[in-house]
């Protein structure tokens, strides 16, 4: 039983060696640590904050990425809503810090048939992806922070899965 609602929210920074806050620069991807969603978790919110980017570059963005996988070193795939099309995004870091938020549903609900539609479901283990790109500038780096925010599983009705995207 829940007696308030502090007990209905679960926060996970999405760690690299530790470390929350990234400084990104090049353009190589990095990789967030694991998150294992079998603790009774039925939905999660993504929330990605990035800072405007360092060293004037004339151009800057991070691209995120869900990725997950069955065990916590496997290989990681793209993640993919109900139509089969990858979780993600662009941010634009060059003239402003932004929050970026995206709800991702159908933890726990994996469907085991993957070459047919409806699509969707999670797979145990969940990593946010960051690639940063910058066009000039003097050694530009981009501030970010990544995050799982869940919510514990209750026992309610789960969603159908449907070929309508509801990610």
């Amino acid at each position: 039983m829940r007696f308030n609602p502090y007990d209905d929210v679960i926060v996970q920074p999405s760690t690299v060696s530790s470390v929350a806050i990234q400084s990104l620069t090049g353009s190589s991807a990095v990789n967030g640590d694991a998150y294992d969603t079998s603790i009774g978790i039925e939905s999660i919110v993504i929330h990605i904050r990035t800072e405007i980017a360092s060293g004037s570059p004339s151009a800057a963005s991070v691209a995120w990425a869900l990725q997950e996988c069955a065990t916590s070193g496997g290989t990681y795939t793209a993640a993919t809503d109900n139509t089969g099309t990858a979780i993600g995004g662009t941010i634009n870091t060059k003239t402003v810090a932004a929050d970026t938020f995206a709800r991702v549903e159908g933890i726990m609900l994996k469907n085991t048939n993957l070459t047919a539609s409806p699509y969707g479901g999670r797979l145990r283990y969940l990593r946010i992806v960051l690639t940063p790109t910058y066009t000039g500038g003097t050694s530009p780096a981009t501030l970010t922070y990544a995050e799982f925010i869940g919510s514990p599983g209750n026992g309610l009705q789960l969603p159908v899965r449907t070929t309508v995207s509801n990610t």
